[in-house]
């Protein structure tokens, strides 16, 4: 008996299905049904992502990668080729000088990194210094692997930590400076 009912009567078959198969008219249904419901859900989880990365300030990270993403950039690029000339190629001149060059590279595109993040992207105060110490970090975390494999000494073990940190305080102090000094200028 419960086999006549989960069967469908041969009265019951829908015979107008385009497939010629009457009784699959109710598997295209469901996943229709299916389908929508999975656009649904990555649609929300999309939306859930967009909202979980602006956790930094009202600013999502792909926003801070796009202030921070060349001046930081630019700035491992010469600290590892001011180190490479440094080792390699003018080993004779005093190592004092190289040090320098690296200061002076570090402040500078810290500077221009605070400058655009207020003048272009018009960054608040906190946006400002977060985006120099997540640019930090990073520059600061790879220039550290960097270091691991070029002397390949035990300190570079722990300039893993100790570098980005560097560069994180070193971020947020000269972006905290620079903000002040723009706002002061701008009254």
């Amino acid at each position: 008996m419960e086999e006549d009912k989960q069967a469908l009567h041969k009265r019951d078959l829908n015979y107008s299905s385009n497939d010629g198969h009457p009784w699959e008219s109710g598997v295209l249904a469901n996943e229709q049904i299916y389908e929508s419901s999975t656009a649904v859900l990555e649609k929300r989880q999309q939306r859930q992502l967009a909202e979980a990365g602006n956790f930094l300030y009202g600013k999502s990270l792909r926003w801070y990668q796009a202030v921070a993403a060349w001046p930081m950039f630019i700035l491992l690029v010469l600290e590892i080729g001011i180190r490479v000339m440094h080792t390699k190629y003018l080993s004779l001149w005093p190592p004092q000088l190289f040090s320098w060059l690296i200061v002076i590279a570090r402040l500078s595109l810290f500077i221009y990194l605070a400058t655009i993040a207020v003048r272009q992207f018009r960054a608040s105060k906190l946006q400002t210094i977060a985006s120099a110490m997540l640019g930090g970090a990073v520059v600061g975390f790879l220039l550290a692997i960097f270091q691991l494999f070029w002397y390949f000494k035990l300190w570079t073990f722990f300039n893993l930590i100790g570098q980005p940190l560097l560069f994180v305080a070193e971020g947020g102090l000269i972006s905290w400076l620079v903000y002040s000094l723009l706002i002061k200028v701008k009254k």
